[in-house]
């Protein structure tokens, strides 16, 4: 409604700067030419940040995902445990959904849980809520997700590529603040204001 144009299935393939302006290339031949651009490629923001020389710590994860069987209400909250490897939350319909430990990866870009944080999983999860002692497992899944040393996101401009901003590596939290975040990179990438502790976030925090 504001105007903005979404292109699905393009995969941007290479990336250059002319005259002060970025140019993408689609691996289908399509070109866009930006003043700006947003790298929040998540898992691979890491990757998109080389092509302009920005090198970042970035790690890739798998994290390990299931769902039970719907059970009666029990908790309203999502729950999470630092360090312990456990986190889980009630929907409306009685299911848990929870996480805990890593997976490995697949060719394609694609990811399976791990047997070993599954096996923790069981002994964690009944230990925290004893109503998933018995539940039954109708699913489990994992995903591709980028983590910094810090556990803190990139959030700030390249120092060495005018326009460029990077937006990615939430380490597992990108889509509570999401909302938040994108406010903030939509300030920023129009000059209408700058990040509250922007060196916390800094692209050059490793560097400095």
């Amino acid at each position: 409604r504001a105007g903005a144009l979404l292109l699905e299935d393009c995969a941007i393939a290479h990336a250059d700067t002319q005259a002060g302006d970025f140019l993408l290339t689609a691996a289908d031949g399509r070109q866009i030419r930006a003043g700006t651009v947003i790298n929040a490629a998540g898992a691979w923001g890491a990757v998109v940040a080389g092509w302009f020389g920005d090198v970042l710590p970035l790690q890739v994860k798998y994290p390990t995902m299931l769902v039970t069987e719907p059970l009666t209400r029990q908790i309203g909250v999502s729950l999470g445990v630092e360090g312990g490897g456990f986190y889980a939350r009630q929907v409306a319909r009685g299911n848990f959904v929870m996480g805990g430990g890593y997976g490995h990866a697949l060719p394609g870009d694609r990811s399976r849980p791990g047997p070993a944080a599954l096996a923790e999983l069981s002994r964690t999860a009944p230990a925290i809520l004893p109503v998933l002692a018995r539940a039954s497992i109708i699913r489990c899944w994992s995903g591709i997700e980028g983590y910094f040393p810090d556990k803190n996101p990139v959030i700030g401009f390249s120092a060495r590529v005018p326009r460029l901003l990077h937006a990615f590596g939430f380490s597992g939290g990108g889509f509570q603040i999401a909302p938040a975040v994108g406010e903030t990179l939509a300030d920023m990438a129009l000059d209408r204001g700058r990040l509250l502790m922007a060196d916390r976030f800094s692209p050059t925090r490793w560097t400095r």
